[in-house]
């Protein structure tokens, strides 16, 4: 299933393990470092798009093609076209948000929020060998955990100029050659893993074969989309094996009509 569009923001300082070369004289404890010539955000804020009207949202291109309603090898699902007017775009959550937004929306925004305050879900974004935030041709993107138990603001959101140490035990992802556009990065594939917290079940929803875009505000922090696939299958499984067995069995169909 390809859905998962998904925002993300916020500027901080950023330490990972180990050592190397070509790096600042700026180390911390642990034997992390900073890399030169980097800029790094932590993921303080993640949402879900919907549909912004029939056949229109926002999202990415997974799989380089578009389909239509008469596709069987995507199971005749529609593909959408972005505001901007790209086609083939991937996010059938989109559709499926619309219908579990209003009985679910508020309590998943609440999970996945006190999941990233409470440091358990702390994506990370860094580019490094930067010459340039506005246009730089040649620039390795990273996508990673880090592990923190971080400050939290007064509106509610973690606080900038945190110091984070990379959490080896989730997917990371690595991508170079990649340019900045008019202060805009768009890279991929990534992957990424989600917490769920549903009940008493608990486990890390994967995303796989993604894409991340976002644009590089004047003060350094970044506003843009991750999304990618996830196995419905999988999901499902664990869920209706769980104590949230009803409610999964109340949200499966809306998820498998419309898997592509």
């Amino acid at each position: 299933m390809k859905n998962l569009i998904s925002r993300l923001g916020l500027c901080v300082l950023m330490a990972l393990p180990g050592c190397g070369d070509g790096l600042m004289d700026l180390f911390f404890e642990h034997d992390g470092y900073v890399y030169e010539d980097s800029h790094a955000n932590v993921i303080r804020e993640f949402d879900f798009f919907g549909e912004v009207e029939f056949g229109v949202a926002e999202g990415f291109d997974l799989d380089e093609k578009v389909s239509d309603n008469r596709d069987q090898s995507t199971c005749y699902s529609r593909d959408y076209t972005t505001p901007e007017g790209q086609t083939g775009v991937d996010n059938q959550l989109a559709k499926i948000w619309a219908d579990i937004e209003p009985i679910v929306g508020e309590a998943v925004r609440g999970l996945i929020q006190g999941s990233i305050n409470e440091g358990r879900f702390l994506m990370m974004v860094e580019l490094t060998g930067v010459d340039d935030l506005v246009n730089d041709d040649d620039v390795t993107l990273h996508l990673f955990r880090g592990q923190l138990n971080p400050l939290i603001g007064t509106l509610g959101l973690i606080s900038p100029n945190q110091t984070y140490d990379f959490d080896s035990n989730f997917a990371s992802s690595v991508v170079e050659n990649v340019q900045i556009i008019d202060g805009v990065v768009e890279a991929g594939p990534v992957e990424f893993q989600v917490p769920v917290d549903i009940l008493e079940v608990q486990f890390p929803l994967h995303v796989s074969q993604g894409k991340i875009r976002f644009e590089i505000k004047e003060d350094g922090t970044f506003e843009g989309m991750v999304g990618g696939f996830m196995d419905v299958d999988y999901v499902m499984d664990i869920l209706v094996n769980s104590d949230a067995r009803q409610e999964a069995e109340l949200v499966r169909p809306l998820f498998e009509d419309n898997a592509d």
